[in-house]
């Protein structure tokens, strides 16, 4: 990761499970752990691409992981 550019690069043509993967890779966490991480590395420019597709993937991730808990 380098200070001021993306946290990962290419991001912007992954997908979404190749999103997941790239931010284990970067990161070493469980999935949404890791993406969350990543969201947070881009949180410098909230309302830059990169910020909002890290925590839109999160959110849904956290989202997956609660479904049938209640």
């Amino acid at each position: 990761m380098t200070i001021g550019g993306p946290v990962i690069f290419g991001w912007e043509t992954f997908s979404e499970d190749e999103a997941v993967d790239a931010a284990i890779d970067e990161f070493g966490r469980e999935p949404t752990t890791s993406v969350a991480y990543c969201a947070l590395a881009a949180s410098d420019a909230r309302e830059s691409a990169e910020y909002r597709f890290w925590f839109d993937l999160f959110l849904k991730l956290d989202k997956a992981s609660h479904v049938g808990w209640a």
